[in-house]
Parts: structure tokens; C-alpha cells; sequence
């Protein structure tokens, strides 16, 4: 049996592993769409845990606290999709970190501290943020449950769509084979400034992120490479950050059971889509969708906000 047949069996058995859990602990179908929403969703430049939060708060009464939480927490799916989609590139990288650099190719060497000075970056940013939106605004709009959490999302929305029509007329040349190590660490590290701004729900974490790196005058091909490597350690730890900073209430209201079950469903459905949709992504210019439907949300929660 070829590598390729052994994967789709391996992705066949899984689905039914999640059917027979499905089942068997009956985990509420809204948090299984929105584990669905979340794998389609991540590899579109148009803001997965905005989606999630919109559907989450908006449609499902899911309170926004929670709703911010489920979607790190889905996130971690999607991540482990990425290194399984990756799983070379992972594998070699790791392998640099406890052998000498000496013994790899220039460019392993590259990605690996592109992904260390990006994560530096994103800490930077992303953790003051964090605190800022979830312990600060959702407790403080609290009383207006999803609307005002809806109009923050929208008008991101429309930032991330005017960001990737601005960058989708860019088109450089470099490769991260050829980059000197300073530039890449100076590169690196604003891309990981940039990054962690999209702990914020409407900001699209991959449009931004490639955005930069096609800014630096990176070709288009290790743009998205170095989005989505760069994006695992961060992912990991936005959990972590959860967990701690939130005392791991999201656990404690939907239950560890629905959390692991709604993350492997949106793994499956990430792992399942990644290719397709990435290759969707080069061709569409999905930054007149984000402002759209950031100007559609925006008028309809408006009036209710006006009126309450």
C-alpha cells in the first residue's frame, strides 16, 4: 500500500472514530458546526475565530467569553493539520533545535529561527491584546452579549479586507534560501509583531501574516509556507494562555469531552480541505468578501444596538 492510500484510510478511519464518538457522547451539533466552520475556515484569509465568534454568539447564544475561548481552542485542530499537512519541514526543524546547525541545509536553518524570532515577535503583541479584549472588552460589554463583540468583527473585517486588496498587487522575488540571517530576523520578528495582532477575532491571522511577508518582497510560495510554520508554536500557546488567564472556564462550562471532540473534528475537516483551499486562496481575492461582509454585519447589528 502506497503513502497516499495509507492517508486516505488513515483520514476514513478517523471520520468514523468521530461518528461513533459523535454517538456515543452525543456533543451538541452546534459546536460540531462551528468545529467544521473553524477547518474550512482557517485557510481562508477571512478570519476563522471571527467566523466562529459571529456564528458562536450570534446564531448559537453562545456568551462571547466562551465563544473567544471555543475558537483558540479549535484552533489548536487546525494547527495539528498544519504540521501533519508540514510534517517534513516539522521534523527536520525540531531536529535543528537539539543537533548542530552544521549538519543541515541553509535553509532549515532559516525557517527554524524565521519561526523562533517570529514567535518572539508575536508575544510581543499578541499577550497584551489578549488581556485587552478578553479579561477587559468582553467583560465590560458584557450586557450587550453578542452585538457589540459582532460590530468589533465587522469593522476588523473590512481592515482585513483593505489590507489584502493592498497587498494582492504585490509580487516579490525573494526567497528565504537567499536572505541574509539578519534580514531574516528583522523580517521575522515584524511578521511576529504583525501576527499577534490577530488574537483579535476579524483580523485575518494569514492574510496579514502573508501580507507582510510579501511586503518584505518575499516570493508568494514561502510567504504562505512561513504563515502558516510560523503559526504553530503561537497556537499552542494561546491555549496555554487561555488555560491560565482564564483558569480554564471554557473546560468547565462546554466539558474537556465536547472541547477534544469539536478540536478533532476541526483537524479532520482542516487536514481534509488545507490543499484545496490554500490553492482557492492564490486565485480568489477574498478581501472584497471581508469587506462586504463586514459592511453587511455592521447594518444589521447596528440597528439593534441603536434601538436596545
Amino acid at each position: 500500500m502506497n503513502a497516499k492510500k495509507l492517508w486516505l484510510l488513515i483520514e476514513a478511519l478517523i471520520v468514523l472514530s468521530i461518528i461513533l464518538l459523535v454517538l456515543l457522547f452525543r456533543v451538541p451539533l452546534q459546536f460540531l458546526f462551528i468545529a467544521i466552520l473553524q477547518g474550512f475556515t482557517e485557510w481562508l484569509p477571512i478570519s476563522s475565530s471571527g467566523q466562529t465568534m459571529i456564528v458562536s454568539t450570534y446564531f448559537f447564544g453562545i456568551s462571547p467569553e466562551n465563544a473567544y475561548s471555543l475558537a483558540i481552542w479549535l484552533h489548536l485542530g487546525t494547527t495539528i493539520a498544519v504540521m501533519v499537512r508540514f510534517r517534513k519541514d516539522f521534523i527536520i526543524i525540531l531536529k535543528s533545535l537539539v543537533q548542530k546547525d552544521s549538519v543541515f541545509d541553509d535553509t532549515i536553518i532559516r525557517k527554524r529561527n524565521w519561526i523562533i524570532w517570529a514567535t518572539l515577535g508575536t508575544v510581543i503583541t499578541a499577550i497584551p491584546l489578549y488581556i485587552l479584549f478578553k479579561i477587559i472588552f468582553l467583560d465590560f460589554f458584557t450586557a450587550f452579549q453578542g452585538d457589540v463583540i459582532t460590530l468589533l468583527i465587522s469593522g476588523l473585517l473590512i481592515i482585513t479586507g483593505v489590507i489584502l486588496i493592498v497587498t494582492r498587487r504585490i509580487f516579490g522575488n525573494r526567497k528565504i534560501v537567499d536572505t541574509s540571517k539578519k534580514s531574516i530576523q528583522k523580517d521575522s520578528f515584524l511578521s511576529g509583531l504583525i501576527q499577534g495582532v490577530s488574537i483579535l477575532p476579524g483580523i485575518s491571522r494569514s492574510g496579514i501574516t502573508v501580507g507582510t511577508i510579501l511586503l518584505e518582497k518575499y516570493d508568494q510560495d514561502d510567504a504562505l509556507r512561513l504563515s502558516f510554520l510560523m503559526s504553530v508554536p503561537v497556537a499552542i500557546a494561546s491555549i496555554l494562555v487561555d488555560i491560565v488567564l482564564s483558569e480554564g472556564s471554557i473546560l468547565g462550562t462546554l466539558g474537556i469531552l465536547t472541547i477534544l471532540i469539536t478540536t478533532i473534528v476541526s483537524f479532520i475537516v482542516g487536514y481534509i480541505t488545507i490543499d484545496f483551499l490554500i490553492k482557492l486562496a492564490k486565485k480568489i481575492n477574498f478581501g472584497y468578501f471581508c469587506i462586504l461582509y463586514g459592511i453587511v454585519a455592521f447594518l444589521i447589528i447596528v440597528p439593534f444596538l441603536v434601538f436596545a
